[in-house]
């Protein structure tokens, strides 16, 4: 802006230089005896051009400015001894007039508050451009300069058939006033494009001015007209108007996004070294295309610049922090809940999971505002790598710190017989493991609806316990249903046995499914009936397990509420006093080496006495309030409130036996899962979307 002006003033002195050269030396010797009217071509034609053109016209916005013109025009005209010998002189009046009438009509009618689509400012924005151009000073007073020629030079030359003094002088002037006609639109397509090319690439090109300071690191910077184009990831720098400082001192920012807030455009930047220096009084921002300080290269938010979501914002805490989203990141990297995201502090990259976002407003410059949205994730912690699980941080990051999209594509591997590998962390390759040791010993559960994949994870769970020596007993009404719990389970690893003889010193398999023997027992408790059995099985169990002690069992209740019922659900009288006995022995099971797998899609429906004994959940998607009750022991309001829309094949894994601390959103599904249930199915009894 400032280089403008100097250039606008360098063309001022030089054409007023000129003008006065033509008329003291030119003009006054060849011309003699032409009268004072004559001087018109000076007073008020080339010297309001000169002006006009590059002073006046500069800050020419307003209709008034072409009454101002046609008024001064007037003036200049009314000086004239005889009107008869201007050329055109009433048609130069009528034109002034009528220029003056638009742009009256302009300024009575616009209104910059009204919408400009109405009527009436249809009407005055395009009286504006039509009076503006017509009163201009290029276009008003080079008409006077042309017609003052015509009207006291020419006829000079009428006597004359050869070239003289007196047409060079004319056509000098007809040439200064083309000079001064065209100078500009020749600055503008030929010089300044040639000098462009010419100047020193490395110099920095000026930005804009700091609008706003969120400290430490980020500002807003209002662009300036004509400043250079600038993608995510370029560098810049803080200094003042000149750009004079040495380049060690200078403070380096990062190009994040750009924001546009009641007709105003802002840049988004990242301070990279702020904290190296005292940047109050710099308010300039300029683009730099030289070499970028290594300090700057081998910053975190430099070389992951690709892969920044936003910044750390306010109400942050220990547990769960706040994400100030980059406008455009989340269709452009395609966010979702539960992606893992990244932030570096305490020298270690502490994961966190998205859980919500939520729209917001901010104000740029006291004025402006600008649509926002806020993340909240919830703190998972650093991946220790030698013990493949997550470890708390136990800290908050500070405040505008970058965050990142997590971006590793390394698979890791189980290295512990005992893990059990649950899933990934969506949008990441991060493992979430089950201890099974942990998990057994102080009892496992897998809740959720219908259809989101329960059975098919306990399924597996219990191929894993079964393979690694665990003796698995499976507790399920419906054993021949296509869909059961035994389906999903290789039936090479599986026996049966009967419920009233069940021994297992003489299981020949580690998967023993029950036979339930039900001919003898009384069935007028519906489904209670179930409890007593299931009393006689696990006394039998811990008595085998008494002579064995090292072996590690667990006993796996498929819906649950089959064998172990709230007391409020079906009829009482009959089997819930076993049900207080199942409660009492599972209290002593750890001491015994073993675990129970609950399996239900409704906690409501299972006797809450051993439900909180689960010290492992693995919770899918539910509905019943219910189960949210239940997990709200174990989890936040977010998780609770993300519980209702879980995918498929999506699960909140939580407890002492998980390898994350905190609870965390796991992708479970494995493809070769989902042919589990072909061993057991025939290709009619086969439905794509049956799930268990």
């Amino acid at each position: 802006m400032k280089s403008s002006k100097v250039k606008n003033l360098i063309y001022l002195i030089i054409f007023a230089g000129i003008l006065f050269a033509l008329k003291f030396l030119v003009i006054d010797r060849v011309f003699t005896g032409l009268g004072n009217d004559a001087e018109i071509w000076f007073t008020s034609g080339l010297l309001l051009v000169v002006l006009g053109t590059f002073v006046t016209e500069k800050y020419f916005t307003k209709p008034l400015d072409v009454i101002v013109n046609v008024i001064t025009l007037f003036v200049v005209l009314s000086t004239l001894d005889n009107v008869s010998n201007f050329q055109l002189y009433w048609p130069l009046v009528a034109y002034s007039l009528m220029t003056a009438v638009i742009a009256f009509l302009s300024f009575v009618l616009i209104d910059e508050e009204k919408d400009r689509n109405y009527l009436s400012q249809k009407i005055a924005h395009s009286a504006n451009t039509v009076s503006s151009f017509l009163g201009s000073s290029k276009m008003l007073f080079s008409i006077v300069f042309i017609l003052s020629i015509f009207s006291y030079f020419i006829s000079s030359l009428e006597s004359n058939a050869l070239i003289n003094k007196e047409q060079i002088a004319v056509l000098l002037l007809i040439a200064f006033w083309g000079m001064v006609i065209l100078v500009e639109p020749i600055d503008k397509k030929l010089i300044v494009p040639l000098l462009e090319k010419m100047r020193d690439k490395s110099k920095p090109k000026l930005i804009g001015k700091i609008a706003k300071r969120s400290n430490p690191d980020v500002i807003y910077v209002e662009q300036l007209p004509g400043s250079p184009n600038l993608k995510a990831g370029d560098i810049a720098v803080i200094d003042d108007i000149k750009n004079f400082r040495d380049s060690k001192y200078l403070v380096h920012v990062m190009f994040v996004s750009e924001l546009e807030a009641d007709n105003k455009k802002y840049l988004y930047f990242h301070c990279i070294n702020s904290q190296a220096i005292d940047i109050a009084k710099q308010i300039y921002v300029h683009k730099t295309d030289s070499n970028i300080p290594e300090a700057v290269t081998i910053s975190e938010i430099y070389k992951n610049r690709d892969n920044i979501i936003g910044f750390v914002h306010t109400n942050s805490d220990i547990d769960v922090i706040k994400v100030k989203m980059i406008d455009g990141v989340d269709e452009n990297k395609e966010l979702k809940e539960g992606d893992l995201i990244s932030i570096n502090f305490y020298k270690n990259s502490t994961k966190y999971q998205i859980i919500n976002v939520e729209t917001d407003s901010e104000n740029i410059d006291g004025q402006s505002k600008k649509g926002s949205k806020i993340i909240t994730a919830q703190q998972i912690g650093y991946w220790q790598n030698d013990k493949q699980k997550f470890a708390d941080t136990g800290w908050v990051p500070s405040i505008n710190s970058p965050v990142f999209i997590e971006t590793s594509t390394e698979e890791i591997n189980v290295t512990n017989d005992n893990y059990f590998k649950v899933g990934t962390v969506p949008r990441s390759q991060y493992p979430i493991f089950i201890d099974l040791e942990d998990s057994v010993s102080h009892h496992i559960a897998v809740i959720g609806k219908t259809g989101t994949g329960k059975s098919r994870m306990a399924a597996s769970i219990l191929e894993k316990m079964a393979s690694i020596g665990y003796k698995v007993v499976i507790l399920e009404v419906d054993r021949k249903h296509k869909q059961s719990l035994t389906t999903y389970i290789n039936s090479e690893l599986i026996e049966e046995q009967n419920s009233n003889a069940l021994d297992l010193s003489k299981a020949t398999k580690n998967v023993i499914s029950i036979n339930w023997q039900l001919d003898d027992k009384d069935k007028s408790g519906g489904t209670l009936n179930l409890s007593d059995i299931t009393a006689n099985i696990i006394e039998k169990v811990v008595a085998y397990q008494t002579q064995n002690e090292d072996q590690k069992i667990c006993i796996a209740m498929e819906e649950a509420y089959d064998f172990i019922p709230e007391n409020s659900f079906g009829k009482q009288d009959y089997g819930q006093p076993k049900v207080s006995r199942i409660s009492q022995m599972v209290l002593k099971c750890r001491k015994h080496n073993i675990g129970l797998l609950i399996i239900t899609q409704r906690t409501a429906l299972v006797t809450k006495t051993i439900l909180y004994q689960c010290h492992t959940i693995i919770a899918l998607q539910s509905f019943d309030e219910t189960s949210k009750n239940f997990m709200g022991a174990y989890i936040n309001q977010k998780y609770l409130d993300s519980m209702s829309i879980l995918p498929r094949y999506r699960a909140i894994v939580v407890g002492k036996g998980s390898s994350c601390d905190k609870p965390v959103i796991v992708d479970f599904f494995d493809s070769k899962l989902a042919n589990t249930k072909e061993v057991s199915m025939t290709k009619e009894e086969k439905k794509p979307d049956e799930v268990s």
